[in-house]
């Protein structure tokens, strides 16, 4: 399944409330592999390992560090 399926079909599956799974354009990191970003925090996320990580912060509210993915903004 791809991952933005898998992170749609559960999160539609656990009932979590106000959260929105979308397709986005291009997020100018392919370096880190497959991206995911959890707003309003901002939160980066590498999915080269599976969505686990993401869908924890998404039924949690708690980013997760095993996945977090942190930009330099120079």
């Amino acid at each position: 399944m791809d991952l933005l399926k898998e992170l749609k079909v559960r999160t539609k599956a656990s009932g979590v409330a106000k959260v929105r799974v979308q397709k986005s354009g291009c997020l100018d990191h392919c370096e880190f592999g497959p991206m995911c970003v959890v707003y309003p925090e901002g939160t980066w996320y590498s999915l080269a390992q599976g969505t686990e990580s993401v869908f924890a912060h998404l039924t949690t509210g708690q980013p997760q560090a095993d996945a977090l993915v942190r930009l330099d903004e120079s």
